[in-house]
């Protein structure tokens, strides 16, 4: 960590789901380190500065971060934090037990309700379970090469679910159809794709990498699959535990409520999507002891709350 001082960015090498942060002190024995994606009571942490705790993220800038201007003691305890004048948040509107009441009240046995599993996880965990099998990243990349056109098809069949769909049958699934038509762009793709499913844990590196790989399709902008559902669907069907499928209302409403600040922005982007996978880490955690198992019940505890 001698590399490591204070304004250096950097990720906590045993916490990935508090995503990228940035130290502000720095003492012999510790460093004190905020963290922009986790909630505004949670995200100073004052940590033992030890080789191997932090690693160097990969980003050069955060404009939130770098908002803060951040005061502690000569032993890196937290004194206080003023950001620069900005649009003031509303408060949350209700806590965490507070959004699992609205949850129980539309499946009263919560996580392990019958009509929860029949028609939201059972679905999602069969459709996880078939690209796990037919799918893995070595084979994408092997058909990258050989039969893209086969990996497109074995996709778009695995994601046209009509009994309990991810994707709109009716305007997204089309797009994704219409995109994947080119089949010149279809081996950048699916490498795109191996490469972020293959990752330790999501990035800025391959989830841009990805999202530009599905700019690369060139459809046209009225018809373009770059929509955060189509952008997270397939990460999120491959990789419950890592990755979320992201419906923007749903979403921003569920952050709103539970006073999440995502800085939300329609066009798919690693910054906001770091920030949702850092509000859908927090509820992983607190569903976790209710039954939950992974984002396929923390995006279905997101959509439930939000209606």
């Amino acid at each position: 960590m001698s590399a490591i001082r204070v304004g250096t960015y950097v990720m906590h090498s045993q916490r990935p789901a508090w995503g990228v942060g940035k130290v502000f002190g720095q003492s012999q024995q510790h460093v004190l380190v905020g963290f922009s994606a986790l909630p505004a009571q949670e995200r100073f942490k004052r940590m033992e500065w030890r080789p191997g705790l932090l690693e160097r993220a990969e980003i050069r800038q955060d404009s939130e971060l770098d908002s803060w201007k951040v005061e502690c003691d000569s032993t890196c305890h937290y004194l206080g934090a003023i950001e620069k004048p900005r649009k003031a948040l509303k408060a949350a509107l209700w806590t965490r037990e507070q959004a699992m009441e609205r949850f129980i009240n539309k499946f009263h046995g919560g996580f392990p309700d019958v009509w929860y599993r029949s028609t939201h996880r059972d679905p999602r965990v069969s459709q996880q379970q078939t690209f796990a099998a037919r799918l893995q990243p070595a084979r994408l990349r092997e058909l990258a090469e050989s039969d893209p056109r086969a990996a497109g098809d074995m996709i778009m069949e695995l994601l046209d679910e009509p009994a309990r769909p991810l994707l709109h049958l009716k305007t997204e699934l089309p797009r994704l159809k219409e995109a994947f038509e080119n089949v010149r762009a279809l081996p950048a793709f699916l490498i795109a794709l191996a490469d972020i499913l293959e990752a330790e844990r999501p990035s800025v590196k391959t989830f841009e990498a990805y999202v530009a790989a599905i700019a690369g399709f060139g459809v046209p902008a009225k018809r373009s699959p770059l929509t955060w559902p189509i952008v997270t669907a397939i990460p999120a069907v491959a990789q419950p535990l890592q990755h979320i499928f992201v419906k923007a209302t749903p979403t921003t409403k569920a952050a709103a409520g539970l006073g999440f600040e995502l800085k939300f922005n329609r066009k798919p982007n690693w910054q906001t999507y770091e920030r949702v996978l850092g509000m859908s880490n927090n509820l992983l955690e607190f569903i976790k002891p209710r039954s939950g198992v992974d984002m396929f019940d923390v995006q279905a505890f997101i959509v439930a709350i939000a209606e």
